[in-house]
C-alpha cells in the first residue's frame, strides 16, 4: 500500500460512494486499485450493491472487509444507488461525498485534489477520465440548445479548474453543504442516464460553482452502448429505438427525459420532447426502408 495522502488538512469526513451491479470483476479491480492508493487512510468507502446476483457481496465480504455496504433490490439504477449512498453518508456525518463509478480508476492524488477543491470552494468538482485508448473522455461541458455538450477539446492536466454547467458522474466530489442547498439525486424519474447531468446542472443553476478539474485524472472503460449512440447508428433498429423509451440506461428514456427537459426548460423543454417523439417515428419508418435510403436520409437530416 502506498503512503496515505493528506487531504484538506485531514479534518473533513469523506465518504467515497461506489454503485455496483453484477460487475464483480470490475468492482474488484476498482477496490483493489483504491486500496493501493491508500484510500483507507482518509475516506470511508461505501459500495452500493443494487441486487447483484453474481457473487459481488460475497466477494466484498471475503476480499474487502474494510468496505461498508448497503444493498438495493435491483431497481435502484445509478441515481437510486447514489441517492441511497448519499443518504447513508450524510446521516453518518459526511462533510464531503465522492461519486466513483466502479469502471473508473483515478490516479494517485486525484480524489484528494477534487475533495480539497470542493471543500475549499463549496463547489461540485469533477475529474477527467479517459478511455485506455484515449478515444473518449468523460468530463463535463455546457448546455447547447438545451442539450449537454462536451468541450470541443479535452483539457490538459496542467490547465486550471474550468467552470462548466454539468459534469459526468464518473469521479465527482460534492460537499455536504451543496446537498443542504439542492438536495440529492431524485432517483424516481431520472433513474440512470442524465442523472449526473441533472444533479450538477441543478447545482450550477442554483449558483453553486461546478468545476471541471483537469489535474484530477483517471482511466475509465468505454461505455459503447446505446446510451451514447445516435439514432442514425446502424446498430439501432427501429424496434430498439421504440424500446429505448422504456429503458433507463439510454438517453431517450421517456420519464427521465421529460422530467429533465420540463424541470430545467419548461415549455421549451416540452417542445423538445414532442419533436423527439416525431423524430423517433420518422426515423423508425426510414429504418424499415432499404439501407441506401437510410444512408441518404441520415446524411441530410440527422448527422
Amino acid at each position: 500500500m502506498s503512503a496515505p495522502s493528506p487531504i484538506a488538512d485531514g479534518q473533513q469526513l469523506v465518504w467515497l460512494l461506489v454503485p455496483v451491479h453484477n460487475r464483480r470483476t470490475i468492482t474488484k479491480r476498482c477496490l483493489t486499485h483504491l486500496d493501493g492508493l491508500g484510500i483507507r487512510a482518509w475516506a470511508e468507502v461505501l459500495v452500493i450493491d443494487d441486487g447483484s446476483i453474481d457473487g459481488t457481496l460475497e466477494m466484498l465480504r471475503e476480499d474487502f472487509p474494510w468496505v461498508r455496504t448497503v444493498s438495493g433490490d435491483g431497481s435502484l439504477w445509478w441515481a437510486g444507488a447514489m441517492r441511497l449512498g448519499m443518504e447513508t453518508a450524510l446521516a453518518a456525518g459526511a462533510e464531503c461525498v465522492c461519486w466513483l463509478n466502479d469502471d473508473s480508476l483515478p490516479e494517485q492524488g486525484s480524489l484528494e485534489h477534487l475533495v480539497r477543491l470542493a471543500v475549499e470552494n463549496k463547489a461540485v468538482c469533477g475529474g477527467v477520465c479517459r478511455t485506455p485508448d484515449g478515444a473518449f473522455v468523460y468530463s463535463g461541458g455546457i448546455m447547447k440548445h438545451r442539450w449537454p455538450r462536451c468541450a470541443a477539446t479535452s483539457p490538459k492536466p496542467t490547465e486550471p479548474p474550468l467552470p462548466v454547467e454539468w459534469l459526468h458522474g464518473n469521479m465527482v466530489a460534492i460537499p455536504a453543504s451543496v446537498c443542504g442547498r439542492i438536495g440529492i439525486p431524485d432517483g424516481s424519474w431520472i433513474k440512470h442516464n442524465f442523472a449526473d447531468v441533472d444533479f450538477t446542472l441543478r447545482a450550477h443553476r442554483a449558483g453553486i460553482p461546478v468545476l471541471l478539474v483537469p489535474a484530477a485524472v483517471g482511466v475509465a472503460d468505454r461505455n459503447d452502448t446505446a446510451s451514447y449512440w445516435s439514432w442514425a447508428d446502424a446498430r439501432l433498429s427501429w424496434l430498439a429505438i421504440m424500446q429505448g423509451f422504456g429503458n433507463p440506461k439510454v438517453w431517450w428514456y421517456a420519464p427521465g427525459l421529460i422530467r429533465f427537459k420540463i424541470f430545467h426548460y419548461g415549455l421549451l423543454g416540452a417542445a423538445d420532447c414532442g419533436w423527439l417523439i416525431c423524430k423517433a417515428v420518422g426515423i423508425g419508418i426510414f429504418k424499415c426502408l432499404p439501407n441506401q435510403w437510410l444512408t441518404l436520409f441520415s446524411r441530410k437530416f440527422i448527422n
